[in-house]
């Protein structure tokens, strides 16, 4: 087998940044994985050129490049094929327009896109970007992602931007979004990516129980208003997130 120990070095320091919910100082990771300072700190300069890694005050934290290659492998045929069923099935039980998306450094991707014929129209065409806080695929997907691969995504954002004038605007306002998203299980935006359209999504999770896509359905805003029993909508984008996620087992 190759020896190239700045690689196998450079992995070890991802994986336990992994393993980990909160920051990690360049000592300790000297200390836990038995590195030469120097080849530490190097490795860690470079990590985080490539954004692979983050810098915060009290040690280092995965970057949003981490995050973007999982969803690159995962995003591929496989998870696309095995969904589009699964996707297609939801648009015609509910009448509305259902989509797969991922996310991608800080936007959310669609990767998949399926209407009946009454759903309402909708932007989310395959390959169409969005910031992530604004949709609620993206936030079904960061609700359930460690705080710290979020932070890493959006601490070197200036601003965040709007749509339609509605939607976070700070992380802080995002954190509390996903946190109540994070206690539902599934996540909704009203008319913060199209007005009058909202959306319901929920996540979809890999054999190693990480988020790294989401169901969302869209449908005509007066369709989901304050009166309305969104539990049946609800539990069908639950059902087929849930259908895919066991797919990928």
């Amino acid at each position: 087998m190759a020896e190239v120990p700045a690689l196998r070095r450079s992995i070890a320091i991802l994986r336990h940044l992994a393993s980990s919910n909160r920051p990690i100082s360049a000592g300790a990771l000297v200390r836990a994985l038995e590195i030469p300072r120097s080849s530490a700190y190097e490795l860690l300069t470079v990590l985080e050129e490539l954004g692979l890694v983050v810098r915060t005050e009290t040690g280092y934290v995965l970057g949003a490049g981490v995050h973007e290659l999982g969803s690159s492998y995962l995003r591929t045929n496989p998870l696309q094929r095995l969904a589009q069923p699964i996707v297609r099935q939801l648009a015609d039980d509910t009448a509305a327009t259902a989509q797969l998306a991922v996310i991608r450094g800080w936007e959310t991707v669609y990767v998949l896109k399926e209407q009946s014929l009454k759903s309402v129209a909708v932007i989310t065409a395959t390959g169409v970007r969005m910031p992530s806080y604004l949709t609620a695929t993206g936030r079904a997907i960061l609700a359930h992602l460690p705080k710290s691969e979020v932070l890493a995504m959006f601490q070197s954002e200036s601003g965040f931007v709007t749509r339609t004038g509605q939607g976070p605007t700070t992380v802080k306002a995002l954190n509390a979004i996903l946190a109540q998203d994070r206690r539902a299980g599934w996540a909704i935006e009203h008319g913060e990516v199209t007005p009058g359209i909202s959306t319901i999504a929920a996540p979809v999770y890999d054999v190693l129980s990480r988020p790294i896509a989401a169901i969302g359905l869209s449908l005509a805003g007066d369709a989901l208003t304050e009166d309305t029993d969104t539990e049946p909508l609800v539990d069908k984008v639950l059902a087929a997130a849930a259908e895919v996620t066991a797919k990928l087992r």
